[in-house]
């Protein structure tokens, strides 16, 4: 039995401490684990046990990492709804100008500055609220993606709302190929894994 095999039972013991140098020892012997089959002063905790197993779940989710097809795929069906969802909002903006000021409708004819704010306001809503209510988005929903932390959990509003200002940074789109993780990723500790 190897260090790595032992190592899951000293996990769940409730015998376990941690030295600095040298990780999980025995606080009875004061030594790692030596067994080769079973150690006799073993004792479960409960607690420790349940830690251990949901840390075994998150790595596996963590192993589940959707790779950059499904990733470019998520980005070009997000970008069309984004597209669709600033439609919308620049219909409902039109309206409520048209009503209550059609003096100042000019004003936004051309005007470069209102649609980058546009831009920014529609994608800011569009992934904060679809990623921090469900931790997809519907481009995530199409190919069965979810945002997850480095915990494996729903990543909550503040990882979000950092996660998509990420995007807005220049060359973040480019810098899946680069790097395994994209900078939204990487920056909000967040990853994008395949959902059951």
């Amino acid at each position: 039995m190897n260090r790595q095999e032992r190592l899951k039972y000293c996990k769940a013991c409730a015998h376990q401490k941690i030295d600095q140098q040298r990780g999980i020892v025995c606080s009875l012997t004061n030594a790692p684990a030596e067994f080769e089959v079973a150690c006799t002063t073993y004792k479960e905790d409960p607690e420790l046990k349940h830690k251990m197993e949901m840390e075994t779940i998150r790595q596996q989710l963590y192993l589940n990492e959707a790779d950059k097809g499904k990733r470019f795929v998520n980005n070009l069906i997000d970008g069309i709804f984004c597209y669709i969802f600033m439609f919308f909002i620049a219909i409902a903006i039109g309206i409520f100008v048209g009503v209550f000021s059609p003096e100042s409708a000019a004003t936004f004819e051309n005007n470069t500055g209102f649609e980058y704010f546009l831009i920014f306001i529609s994608t800011l809503t569009y992934y904060v609220t679809l990623e921090a209510a469900t931790g997809r988005t519907l481009g995530k929903m199409i190919t069965k993606t979810k945002v997850i932390d480095r915990h494996g959990n729903k990543p909550n509003f503040n990882t979000i709302l950092l996660r998509t200002l990420c995007r807005f940074v220049p060359f973040n789109a480019l810098s899946f190929l680069f790097a395994d993780r994209g900078w939204h990723d990487a920056w909000s500790q967040t990853k994008v894994v395949e959902s059951r």
